[in-house]
Order: C-alpha cells, then sequence, then structure tokens
C-alpha cells in the first residue's frame, strides 16, 4: 500500500514540475515567443496570398468553394489580431527588461502562444487541393412557340408588354433593340403568351423592313385576319382593314422591323383612342427614335443576354458541356464573351465551332479579339465579326460565293432555292461538272451547310394544297447577316455587291457607280430606266426586279464583257419589255432569266452560244425558233406558265439532244387558254431520253401544277385530254419514266391503272405519285379479275406510294377482283387523297393491310356542290384487321360521307372474337395518329370504338355536323377501359345535336396536355360530361350556347378553370357562389 501511494506522489511531482518549466517559459523566454509568433504570421501570409491568388484565377465557368472562402476570412482575421499584439507587445516591451509586474509579463507570452497555436493550425487547414468547383447553369427558362428559346433576361421585356397590353390607356407599344437580340422572337412568344391569356381572339405579324411596301404590308395582315380583297388600290384595302380590326375581336397586330414613321392608317390599322380596348399594336425597331416618332406610348428596351445566359446559350450550339477539357472550356468562355450577348452572333459562332479541335476555338478566340473593322458603327462592329468567322469557317468557295449571293436581295425576302441553283450554274460555282444536277446537288449541299451553320433560315413561305404538296422551296437571311456578308464583300478586290433600293438605276449607271462590282442587284420599285452605256468590266452578275415597266431599249449592253447571268425579273406580269439589240453581244451569258414579261421576239437568245440555262417562266412571246437547237450547250430550258402565241416548235425543243432538263406549262391566265402546249404534240416530239429532269405540263389550261422543290419529284408529267390510244409504247419515253403523273380527262379506253393504263404506256416502274382527275373511263385502280397474265399486279408500280383520286364520276372500288393479288399496292401506299367519288363503294378491301399508310383523306364534297356522298361498303371504313394494321397513320380526316357509321367495322366473320380480345388486351389502334377530323358525316354514330387505347400521340379531334353522332369513344360493347389521350391539345365539338357523352359506358377520357376546347352547339351534351370537360387542365374554352351548366358544375369552372369565356348561352343557369 505504502508503494502505491509513492508511486502517486511521485506523478503528481513530475506533474508539477512540467508545469512549473512551462508557465516559467511564459516569464523568462518572451523573446522566443516574440520570435516565433513573427515567423508563424509570415507563413501564413503567404499561404493566404497564395489562396487568394488561385480564386483570383477563377473565370465565369467555376464557382469558389464555402471552406475556401470561410477560411480566407479567418486567416485575414488572424492576421490582424496577431498584428495587434505585435503592436501591444511592442508598447509593452519594458516588460520584458523587469520594469512591470510578473503577471502582465505571463499574460502576454502566454497569447503569443496561443496565437503562435492557431497560426500553425490554419496554416495547416490552408493547404486546399481544389478551391472551386464548375459553377451551376443560372437558371433560365424556356418557351417554344416553335423553337424558340427563351432567357430571363428577356423576362422583364416580356413582363412589361403583356403588363401594357392589359392597360386599357396604352394601345402601342415599342419595342427597341439591336439587330439579331431576339426582337422577333420575343413577339411571336408576347403573340403567343397574350392568346394563352386570353387577352386576344387573333394575334396578326407583318414584316415592315427598311423599304416598307404598303400593299404587302396590308396582304399580310389580311391573310392573317381571314380577309379578302376584291380592291387594288392601298386606299380600299386600308378601311377594309380597318373595318375587321374594329369588329368584335380583340386583336393583337404586330409589326416587325421598323425602320422609319410608319403612317398606321396607310395601312389600314386604327389608333384612335377610342379604340384601344379591341385593337392594339406592337412595333419592334433598331432605332428608338422610331417608337419616339410612332408616338409610343410605352417604350421597351430589349437587351442582349448576359454572360452567364450567354455562355449557357452558347453551350446549346457549339456542344460544349462540364464534361469537356479544362483549357477548352476556358477559351470556350472567352470565345462567347466576344459574342457580345448578340444571339445571332453567338448561334452562328458556336455551331461554326462546333466539335473543332482547341487549335481552331484558339484561332477564333484571337480573331475575334484583334479583328476590329474601322467602317462600320460600334457595337454593329462586333456583331459582324461574330458573323464574319462562320463566314471564314465555311471553307469552300463555293459555300463562300452562294452566302454572299444570298445578300443580294432585299431584306426578309423569300429566296427561291432554284433560283440561286441557276444563277450558280451561270456564275460556275461549281467549275466542270458533267450535269445540271450534279451542280445542283453540290449547290443544294452548299445551301444547307449555310442553314445549318446559321447564316440562312429555312422560310415558312412553303404553301400547301389539297394534298399538302409543297408549293416552293425558300429560305431567308437574317438582317444582321445580310449586312454583314454585303460588309464582306465590300472589303473584297473581286467579289463587292451592289445592292440597290432607292437610287434611280440610270442614274447609278451613268455616274459609273457600278464600274468596280461583281454583283449588282437593283429593287428600285418606282422607277426603272437605263438609257445610257453600261460599262462595267468587272460584273458578272445583274439582277433586276422590277414592279413596274423596265425601260432599257436604248440602252448599250456592249460594256458588260465578262457578264455571265443576266436576271430580269417582272412583279406585274406580262408588263412589255424591249431588251436592246446590244443584248445579242453578251457571249460570254451562261444564265439568262427573263420572268413575266411581253417579249414579242427572242430570237436574240440564238446569239447567246455559252447560254447554259434559259429561263423564260411566266412569259409572253410570238415562238420558240426554230434554230434553237443551235445553242449546243444549253442544258436547262424553263417555259413553265409562258403563252407561245404563233408556233411552239416542239420538235426544235426535241432536236435540242444535249438537254438535260426541261419545264414546261401553260399560262395562268384564262385569255391565253389557247397558247397551250397540245398533249400529243409535244409528247411526239420530245421523246428524248437524255432529259434527266422534267417537269411537263401538257394540254388545256391546267388548274393544277408541280412546283420545283427539293422534296419534289425529278420527273414529273401532267396531261390532260390525253388519248393515249394514239401512242405506241415507243413514244412513252417520258410517261414510263415519270416518277410523278397527273392525268386529268384521259381517253383511250383504259378502265382501270393496272393492268390496262401501265400496259399501254409501256411501264410504270419508276412512279411514286399518282393523281387522276376526271377520268370518266377508269372504273378501279387495280383489276385482278382482267390480269391478263400478271400474277401480282401491283409490281406493275413497285414504287407507288401516293395516290389521289378527284371528280372519278366511274370509279367504284380502288381493287376489282381478288385481292390477294394487290396486296402489296395497298401495304405500300402512304398517302391516300379521295375528293368527289360519287360511285366509290368500297375502298379498302377486307384482308388488305395498310401498314405504311400516314396520311388517309377523303372529301366528298364537290368544287361547286356542297355535299356529294362518298357511300363505304358496311356502312364502314376499315375492317378489323386493316385497323389494326394502321400503325404508321398519322392524319385521318373524313368530310361529306352521307352513309358512314362507323369507321371501323366487325363485319368479319370473327370479328366477336377480335372484339373480345380487344377488350381484354386492351388493343393498341392507331398509335401514331395526331390528327382526326370529321366533318359532314350524318349517320355516324361513334367515331372510335371504346377499346382503341394507344392513341398516346393524338393532338387534335375536330368534329363537326354529325347528326347522329352519340358518343365519340363507343359501341355496343360495354367495357371500363379509360381512353388516355395523353397529347391532345385541341378538341373541337361543333353542331352535334344528339352528342351526349365522349366515352360510352363509364368510362371517361383523360387529356392532361388539353388546351382548347370548342364546344357549339351540342345540347344533349350531359351535364356530368360537361364536368369532366371544364374540370381538366385547359387554357381556352369556347362554350357556345345549346349548353346547360348546374350549379356544380359553375363551382368547377370558377375554382379550376384559368380562363372562361362565355357567348350566347340563352339556356345557361349558374347558381354558384358569387366567387
Amino acid at each position: 500500500m505504502a508503494e502505491i501511494f509513492i508511486s502517486i506522489a511521485a506523478k503528481i511531482s513530475e506533474y508539477a514540475v512540467d508545469l512549473a518549466i512551462r508557465q516559467g517559459q511564459y516569464l523568462f523566454r518572451a523573446g522566443r515567443f516574440i520570435k516565433n509568433l513573427e515567423k508563424e504570421k509570415q507563413k501564413l501570409i503567404s499561404t493566404l496570398g497564395s489562396v487568394q491568388k488561385r480564386v483570383e484565377a477563377t473565370d465565369k465557368t467555376e464557382q469558389v468553394k464555402d471552406s475556401v472562402l470561410k477560411w480566407i476570412n479567418e486567416a485575414e482575421k488572424l492576421v490582424e489580431e496577431v498584428e495587434n499584439l505585435e503592436t501591444e507587445v511592442e508598447t509593452n516591451g519594458s516588460c520584458f527588461k523587469g520594469q512591470c509586474s510578473i503577471g502582465k509579463r505571463y499574460n502576454l507570452c502566454k497569447k503569443m502562444q496561443q496565437k503562435i497555436e492557431s497560426l500553425i493550425n490554419l496554416n495547416k487547414n490552408g493547404q486546399f487541393d481544389t478551391i472551386a468547383f464548375p459553377a451551376p447553369i443560372p437558371g433560365s427558362e424556356y418557351l417554344y412557340p416553335g423553337n424558340i428559346v427563351y432567357f430571363k433576361s428577356t423576362q422583364k421585356a416580356l413582363d412589361q408588354i403583356l403588363e401594357a397590353l392589359q392597360d386599357d390607356s396604352i394601345n402601342l407599344i415599342g419595342l427597341y433593340g439591336m439587330g439579331g437580340s431576339g426582337k422577333t422572337i420575343l413577339v411571336k412568344a408576347v403573340g403567343n403568351e397574350a392568346k394563352t391569356m386570353n387577352l386576344f381572339d387573333r394575334v396578326v405579324l407583318a414584316t415592315v423592313s427598311e423599304t416598307p411596301d404598303i400593299k404587302e404590308i396590308q396582304k399580310e395582315i389580311a391573310e392573317l385576319m381571314g380577309l379578302k380583297f376584291s380592291e387594288e388600290n392601298k386606299a380600299s384595302r386600308a378601311i377594309r382593314i380597318s373595318l375587321g380590326l374594329k369588329s368584335k375581336e380583340r386583336i393583337l397586330v404586330i409589326l416587325d422591323d421598323v425602320w422609319a414613321k410608319l403612317k398606321l392608317e396607310d395601312i389600314g390599322i386604327p389608333c384612335d383612342e377610342g379604340n384601344q380596348s379591341s385593337c392594339k399594336i406592337i412595333l419592334t425597331t433598331r432605332l428608338r427614335g422610331v417608337c419616339t416618332l410612332m408616338n409610343c406610348q410605352r417604350e421597351i428596351p430589349l437587351h442582349l443576354l448576359s454572360e452567364e445566359e450567354a455562355w449557357m446559350f452558347f453551350k446549346k450550339y457549339s456542344g460544349i458541356g462540364d464534361n469537356s477539357p479544362s483549357e477548352l472550356l476556358k477559351v470556350a468562355s472567352n470565345v462567347a464573351m466576344e459574342c457580345k450577348g448578340l444571339p445571332i452572333a453567338i448561334e452562328a459562332v458556336g455551331s461554326s465551332l462546333k466539335k473543332k479541335p482547341i487549335e481552331v476555338w484558339k484561332a477564333a478566340l484571337y480573331s475575334l479579339k484583334h479583328s476590329k473593322p474601322m467602317d462600320v458603327e460600334d457595337g454593329v462592329r462586333d456583331a459582324f465579326s461574330c458573323i464574319e468567322l462562320s463566314y471564314n469557317h465555311l471553307r469552300s468557295k463555293r459555300d463562300e460565293l452562294m452566302f454572299l449571293m444570298c445578300s443580294m436581295f432585299p431584306e426578309d425576302h423569300e429566296i427561291f432555292v432554284e433560283d440561286l441553283i441557276r444563277y450558280g450554274v451561270g456564275l460556275g460555282i461549281c467549275g466542270e461538272v458533267e450535269s445540271i444536277d450534279t451542280a445542283r446537288n453540290q449547290l443544294r449541299a452548299s445551301i444547307n451547310k449555310l442553314v445549318n451553320s446559321c447564316l440562312l433560315m429555312h422560310s415558312d413561305k412553303n404553301k400547301e394544297h389539297f394534298s399538302n404538296v409543297n408549293r416552293a422551296d425558300h429560305v431567308k437571311m437574317h438582317d444582321m447577316v445580310r449586312d454583314t456578308a454585303l460588309w464582306i464583300a465590300s472589303r473584297s478586290e473581286n467579289k463587292k455587291i451592289l445592292v440597290n433600293l432607292v437610287k434611280d438605276l440610270n442614274t447609278l449607271v451613268e455616274n459609273g457607280d457600278i464600274n468596280d462590282y461583281f454583283a449588282v442587284s437593283s429593287w428600285n420599285k418606282k422607277t426603272n430606266r437605263i438609257a445610257a452605256q453600261v460599262t462595267a468590266p468587272k460584273l458578272q452578275f445583274l439582277l433586276l426586279s422590277s414592279r413596274m415597266s423596265l425601260d432599257i431599249a436604248n440602252a448599250s449592253f456592249e460594256g458588260l464583257k465578262e457578264i455571265k447571268v443576266m436576271a430580269i425579273i417582272s412583279e406585274d406580269y406580262r408588263t412589255l419589255l424591249s431588251l436592246p439589240h446590244s443584248t445579242q453581244s453578251l457571249t460570254n451569258l451562261q444564265t439568262l432569266c427573263l420572268r413575266g414579261w411581253d417579249l414579242d421576239d427572242i430570237s436574240f437568245i440564238l446569239n447567246l452560244t455559252k447560254l447554259e440555262v434559259l429561263d423564260l417562266r411566266a412569259c409572253r412571246f410570238k415562238q420558240i425558233p426554230k434554230e434553237i437547237e443551235r445553242l449546243n450547250k444549253l442544258k436547262l430550258l424553263d417555259l413553265q406558265g409562258c403563252a407561245v402565241l404563233e408556233n411552239y416548235n416542239s420538235e426544235a425543243i426535241g432536236n435540242c439532244e444535249q438537254l438535260e432538263e426541261l419545264y414546261v406549262s401553260g399560262p395562268s391566265f384564262q385569255k391565253d387558254d389557247k397558247c397551250m402546249f397540245p398533249c400529243q404534240t409535244f409528247l411526239d416530239d420530245v421523246i428524248s431520253s437524255n432529259l434527266q429532269r422534267y417537269i411537263l405540263e401538257l394540254g388545256p389550261l391546267q388548274t393544277y401544277g408541280h412546283g420545283i422543290n427539293e422534296n419534289s419529284s425529278v420527273r414529273a408529267l401532267s396531261l390532260k385530254e390525253f388519248d393515249i390510244s394514239k401512242f405506241g409504247a415507243s413514244k412513252m419515253n417520258l410517261l414510263q419514266r415519270a416518277e410523278d403523273i397527273y392525268l386529268n380527262r384521259l381517253r383511250g379506253g383504259c378502265k382501270n391503272v393496272a393492268p390496262e393504263l401501265v400496259k399501254a404506256a409501256g411501264s410504270m416502274n419508276d412512279l411514286t405519285k399518282l393523281r387522276l382527275r376526271s377520268c370518266s373511263e377508269i372504273e378501279c385502280i387495280i383489276d385482278t379479275s382482267s390480269s391478263g397474265g400478271y400474277f401480282q399486279l401491283d409490281a406493275l408500280m413497285p414504287g407507288l406510294v401516293k395516290l389521289e383520286l378527284e371528280e372519278m364520276e366511274n370509279l367504284k372500288e380502288l381493287c376489282h377482283g381478288s385481292p390477294m393479288h394487290a396486296l402489296g399496292f395497298f401495304e405500300k401506299l402512304e398517302e391516300l387523297y379521295i375528293r368527289k367519288c360519287e360511285q366509290l363503294r368500297n375502298v379498302f378491301p377486307a384482308n388488305c393491310k395498310l401498314g405504311s399508310l400516314k396520311i388517309l383523306k377523303i372529301d366528298g364534297r364537290g368544287l361547286y356542290q356542297p355535299t356529294i356522298a362518298i357511300s363505304c361498303a358496311a356502312v364502314a371504313l376499315f375492317s378489323m384487321s386493316a385497323a389494326k394494321s394502321l400503325e404508321q397513320l398519322e392524319e385521318l380526316s373524313i368530310s361529306d360521307c352521307k352513309d358512314l357509321r362507323c369507321l371501323i367495322s366487325n363485319d368479319e366473320d370473327n370479328g366477336n372474337e377480335d372484339i373480345s380480345q380487344a377488350l381484354n388486351n386492351s388493343q393498341s389502334m392507331l398509335p401514331n395518329l395526331k390528327k382526326l377530323c370529321i366533318h359532314y358525316c350524318p349517320k355516324l354514330e361513334f367515331v372510335l370504338p371504346n377499346f382503341c387505347v394507344g392513341l398516346e400521340k393524338l393532338q387534335e379531334i375536330d368534329i363537326f355536323k354529325a347528326s347522329e353522332l352519340k358518343y365519340i369513344f363507343g359501341n355496343e360493347y360495354q367495357n371500363e377501359i379509360q381512353t388516355k389521350l395523353p397529347n391532345l391539345k385541341s378538341l373541337k365539338l361543333q353542331n352535334l345535336a344528339n352528342l351526349i357523352r365522349i366515352c360510352r359506358g363509364n368510362s371517361q377520357p383523360w387529356w392532361p396536355c388539353l388546351r382548347e376546347l370548342r364546344c357549339v352547339n351540342c345540347p344533349k351534351l350531359s351535364t356530368s360530361c360537361i364536368n369532366v370537360l371544364v374540370r381538366s387542365t385547359m387554357k381556352q374554352q369556347h362554350l357556345n350556347k345549346g349548353v346547360s351548366l348546374e350549379e356544380d358544375q359553375g363551382k368547377h369552372l370558377a375554382s379550376e378553370l384559368e380562363q372562361v369565356e362565355f357567348r350566347g348561352f340563352s339556356e345557361l343557369r349558374w347558381t354558384a357562389a358569387q366567387n
């Protein structure tokens, strides 16, 4: 026990001695504390400086860690505390010489030791491996009216515009901002949002441009308002537009790209205060002064993108991501900053650098930083440099010249792609090529490259007709991109371009203003006259467009020694044009385009020996020269819409053996009906197998034509009143090779297409599209009962995918006889259009498969009669098995079928089994259907069976005037399957006198995306069904008279719907609470 106490005492004594030593050093080793304190402070200051430099080196794409920022604050605070302590020690230096109390000296040394330990620990914690991480992308919102990307930086402008639109004291709003900043995109988004908010019934947009054309603006507004002009003068049109805008409809008018003060009353836009509530106007402009001149009550700026938004937008187009190499991220961030927040520049530069190596990125960054042109104003210069970078990355001279050529057209001009191709061929952009078509493919590739580089845009000008055929193929160039192209051309030694919009053409010529230009285009709409010697030794391309007469008869073209392309276009067809005698001296001319003129004599073309492309579209002249075959380099001849007064000389055209492309059609005017190219003679004379492309419309005045389009057929033939019995197969070369055939009033005894018509033609192996109209002799398309030795009749037309049948008064069925030998015909068919075929009784055979069919339109209306019947066997359109095969069908439109009771029948032997199986297995039908339209079907009882599930892509249902219709989905088989329509956006139910419910039985539809509901004159629609309708998530409702809403439905309306509109509810009873 004594040993234990001795051991404890020894340990206590040891601790006491150590404590005494440690405490004693605070009294006797002060100098060491002062030295160590300064040493550790300097260490921390060094570490702090290093960390701060690393933080400063981070860029906008990185975010410094919170722990690093916290450490920096702690280190700065500790250094300050240490320096304060050092000052205190220095102030009390006498203490360490025995001149103050021991306690004070003790406390100072102890403080120094504590700070030394803190300095050591904090310095150790400051050794960071990484100090930052990639910054999160700033929050952005996307609205998609079309393919619009919407940023928070423009949210303020959007909110201000929407606020102004809801202010009754404001009717004219100005949005201003830099070219290419997204004004047009924003006002389109505003229009969509305003309609969604039910602020307006209609939104119309018209482009004004730098040289406004009042008539064109009036036309754009009228088309969007559904107005038609019978007047030609602007004043009368203005009155009609004004009356339309003052109607009960609330209309928003958007005037895009305004450059100067515009008199709204000249257009027909009312701007009086009394019209504030019904019509409001938004204008966009690059110049704020325009807003002031136009007396805008609100002037709203659109600023460029912030650095964060610009970086996010740049990454979208450049393919840069957070996982890209750090060096590339840093360079890319700097390139994005050089785009100065201009969306058009960001898009162009980002696209041009996508998937490029780091060296190209660095070169681009250097170019953007150091290329600062001095001949354009500040602000625009940066955008020009950015867009020029995309131009520099085209690499190909062909692409570059195509880009510059597109700038020769006015702002907002819809550029016809085929025109670009013909001009490009004449300029020799593709060099030596074996054919026009080869050049066309190369030039189309260039155009596609420009579009993909965001230097060109596809146009929405493409028009559609009954069968949704695109009538044209156009592109557009953004204003800023066009200005950049002209700026680039102006700095070139041999590619200078002059675009004249205002000046008198003759003055330009007399003053020698065109002498040094490579290309000149003039679009002066007031005066066009040249009476002088045209001297331009470098000029290779002259493009003149006129809406008035063009007086050049006294001009002299002898000074145009190098000209290769001349295009003189009339926008007012059939104005007299007298070309100067010197035109025949243009022996280097390779493309000549004279369009829309009354030319009288065209024999001068015989001297243009290098001519490759001759385009006389819509011209009127005496005759085609017999000696045209002397033009042995002529490869393309376009006579579409021409009125030839005396002699067609089709035999001379047939003798042009080197001709590769031929386009012929009669005039568009009834007065020139006799100036047509006759079918029989023309086909007899022009049988050349060398034609690679042709579009020939022959016979009396045509009402249907084949536009030249990228997606159109290469070889198209339209024949009216053609007697096929008068030709042998040896003279049917053009018919045999045609991909697209239109036969109107065919004669010759053919009762079917296959085998009789194919047999008469010799073959139709290349046929993909066939349209028959008013061919009274044809009774069926395929007749297997008279196969004449052919086993598989569909093999006679192996490529046919599109069939149009119109006004076929004796057509009884598509397939006569056993369908087994024609199953391939139905299986390959992608588009089928049937219109006014009064005798048609059986559209699809029971066992046919329609696996490729995408569009089916059946329209019983005639051109002049309101209702013509199309009846279908068993009062149904599809058998059950045929309906199951419709896996690709996207659009189904049925109109004026008076005997149709349902779309899908169960008339087959195993029909009940099929339906039972469908009920049990939730049979998926029509999985790709997007649009369903039923009009004027008085006996239709229901549209689709209840068991039609899987309609996941259906977006639009439109049913109009089906008096016996009781259900949209339903039949005699009850079931509890819910009809799910997850993408349905629009439901229109109009004039359905007996409609009770959407679905028969207890099942209810599910449509979470419904945005538009129109319910008009449906008096028997049950209140429970209305409850389902109005409780859906909709943004537009049009509920018209004939519907009764009880109290519970009124409550649902008040609580669930965002916007409600009632019109003409004479029978409406609403007894809900006041709120």
